[in-house]
């Protein structure tokens, strides 16, 4: 139990599955955090779980209870520079960054390193169970990065037999709405200072979703949306706390979704991808996630009219939209293929 006298806490739904571990590998001097069950359990597949911006893994636990319930394994990684995973700066608030191509190598490596071995089959030692990655925002960002490049293992064999994303960062709204004439400019001029907070940022406090601008535009659901705060807030879980990104981080996230439009970058994903678009997202471009899906050769779109930015962290029955229809695309895109999609391993 999270907090057995905590209202929001102490909820069954949001306690992590049994036989949960953290564990940590340090990778470009960061110790980047990773949770999983370590038990005997027989499982189908395995999911890697990659979350957006701010996130940390304790608020996932709800989705890795629902993977568990269908018997797939779940796996979350802290993204460095949040949640559990060490910082890049000294005050920890500060969310920074050394480069997305850093980052997608160091994930491409603890994938390796983790989810190849967790997804070995009990039962067959020569069989790898399917592998599944789920990614929000951020986390759906650096999914389609990976999927591009890194999706082989060294003998060429695929990875990720498909991957599920919400609300993926493909385009910021914020920096759209600055005139394109301005703000390649403004870009540069606010990359002079790296370590400092973006324009309007701050250390996270008990008020800062409450500010304008976020306020009320990232879950309808009341417990739900009041979870980072309960954690963050807490005693035992302040280290997991996390204020606004640095200029340096924007600068790297601008470029990194300038590559998403290279000519024939995303037309090299091969793998099942399947998209949950938030209907009422504030953050990200809806028009060009769906530019984004066009490109990718297998690629199915759900749209979640009234839904907001975080889709896993919705009400119920926005939430339950996405997950239901994940599970259809992944029984049919995976457990409907042969020896219910395990691969012998090469």
């Amino acid at each position: 139990m999270i907090d057995d006298s905590h209202p929001l806490l102490s909820q069954p739904r949001f306690q992590p599955i049994e036989n949960w571990d953290w564990s940590y590998r340090e990778l470009s001097g960061i110790k980047i955090r990773y949770g999983l069950p370590r038990t005997r359990k027989a499982y189908r597949a395995i999911t890697v779980i990659i979350g957006g911006l701010g996130d940390f893994g304790e608020q996932y636990f709800e989705l890795s209870q629902d993977l568990d319930n269908r018997g797939i394994k779940p796996i979350i990684i802290d993204l460095p520079g949040q949640g559990g995973s060490g910082r890049y700066l000294k005050n920890p608030h500060k969310r920074h960054s050394a480069g997305f191509d850093e980052l997608l190598r160091d994930l491409s490596i603890l994938i390796d390193e983790v989810a190849l071995s967790a997804a070995i089959d009990i039962e067959n030692n020569h069989l790898r169970l399917p592998a599944l990655m789920m990614g929000h925002s951020l986390g759906g960002h650096l999914a389609l990065r990976y999927l591009a490049e890194y999706n082989k293992t060294s003998r060429g064999q695929t990875i990720f037999s498909a991957a599920a994303l919400t609300a993926p960062m493909v385009r910021i709204k914020i920096v759209e709405k600055i005139p394109k004439l301005l703000r390649f400019g403004l870009i540069k001029l606010l990359a002079l200072n790296p370590t400092s907070y973006v324009p309007g940022g701050c250390d996270w406090s008990e008020q800062y979703r409450e500010r304008s601008g976020l306020k009320g535009i990232f879950s309808q659901d009341e417990e739900r949306a009041a979870l980072q705060k309960a954690f963050f807030a807490h005693p035992e879980y302040g280290h997991l706390a996390i204020g606004s990104p640095t200029n340096k981080w924007l600068n790297d996230a601008v470029k990194s979704c300038k590559i998403l439009t290279r000519k024939n970058y995303l037309e090299q994903i091969k793998t099942p991808v399947f998209i949950g678009i938030a209907g009422d997202d504030q953050l990200i471009s809806n028009i060009a996630i769906r530019e984004v899906a066009s490109r990718i050769e297998r690629c199915e779109l759900l749209e979640i009219k009234g839904a907001q930015h975080e889709i896993l962290m919705e009400k119920d029955e926005y939430r339950s939209a996405f997950l239901d229809r994940f599970f259809t695309f992944i029984d049919n895109n995976v457990f409907n293929s042969p020896n219910d999609g395990k691969i012998f391993i090469q």
